[in-house]
């Protein structure tokens, strides 16, 4: 299913929120190079394609993928393992259009309490996620390596009380 979700990319009317396929793969590897010390590689992103408890989506303006994130099913909750957008396309409501795709995604599979972690110095992150109703629960510590950082855990309960999940 296709997003147009009206989010003004400055250079363009909509950008298209889609499900992640094979023939992404290249431009999202190529963002999450860019963006981590430790990247996900081609073959996370491929078992993630062909795991039926996973939903995975890409940001696409002008025909072109400028990130990726989504969850994993694990028994009901959801676990948002991946988010990032490419940072010559951040501060433009891309993520946050994102991850409303995914969270109403998990809420149409039922799920209805969703977790992440994310470093501790993320201020965009963890501002994104609180305006989406996370709240920090937690912190792990010595999550992240390079650099060695602490993460928040976070937890968003019930996101789909007032839908129909």
């Amino acid at each position: 299913m296709d997003y147009k979700n009206g989010v003004s990319d400055g250079l363009t009317d909509t950008c298209i929120i889609r499900p992640l396929e094979e023939k992404d793969l290249d431009q999202v590897c190529a963002i999450e190079e860019k963006a981590f010390s430790m990247p996900w590689k081609r073959e996370d992103f491929q078992g993630l394609i062909k795991d039926n408890d996973s939903e995975y989506y890409v940001v696409e303006l002008a025909g072109r993928v400028v990130g990726t994130a989504g969850y994993t099913n694990q028994v009901g909750e959801g676990y948002i393992n991946n988010v990032v957008i490419d940072e010559d396309y951040r501060g433009r409501g891309l993520a946050e259009a994102l991850m409303r795709c995914v969270l109403d995604s998990g809420n149409r599979e039922g799920i209805k309490d969703f977790t992440l972690e994310v470093r501790v110095s993320n201020a965009p992150a963890i501002k994104l996620y609180e305006k989406l109703g996370f709240k920090s629960v937690g912190i792990r510590k010595r999550f992240y390596e390079h650099p060695v950082e602490d993460a928040h855990v976070m937890w968003l309960y019930g996101s789909c009380e007032d839908k129909e999940c």
